[in-house]
């Protein structure tokens, strides 16, 4: 039997707001989205388990999230790009060019594509990483990027150690 998508929108979160997750088994996350629509009815453990994830890392309690990932819809680039985009400390930034230099490539426009195709919003911190000059672009719009930046810049120094 083929395995369908399920998706559900979780209860508003600081600084993002709505989020609709997708799934393909119940147990990895295939995608986030932010979404305008309501929060769905009722949540199965699997999207109350990512709720309390995401939760306990947007009000400061956890500098990194825990839910299994399914990489299905990534290409080998795209997965390089979070890989090393994962790596980024909490509190911290890195240019697209630093970010392209570090897998040993010059193909600096193509880590900044990869960014905004991200589907993994937080837990692969796309916010964290920036242009030379400026911020860069956000696919979730600049305001949001800043508010993540200094969200993250505001609990850097309280966030405790043993949150991995």
């Amino acid at each position: 039997m083929k395995e369908q998508l399920k998706s559900a929108v979780l209860p508003p979160l600081p600084i993002v707001g709505s989020l609709k997750l997708t799934t393909l088994d119940g147990e990895s996350l295939h995608s986030i989205e932010v979404v305008t629509t309501s929060a769905s009815k009722s949540l199965d453990p699997f999207f109350k388990d990512c709720f309390v994830e995401l939760e306990a890392y947007l009000s400061g309690n956890k500098k990194e999230i825990s839910i299994k990932i399914d990489f299905s819809p990534l290409t080998p680039f795209q997965r390089k790009v979070l890989n090393v985009m994962r790596k980024i400390p909490y509190g911290k930034t890195m240019t697209y060019k630093e970010m392209a230099l570090k897998m040993k490539s010059k193909a600096y426009q193509a880590v900044g594509s990869a960014c905004g195709k991200n589907p993994y919003l937080l837990i692969y911190p796309c916010h964290r990483v920036v242009g030379s000059k400026d911020l860069g672009g956000f696919a979730h719009g600049l305001p949001m990027k800043k508010n993540l930046l200094n969200f993250e810049s505001s609990h850097y120094s309280t966030a405790s150690s043993s949150d991995a």
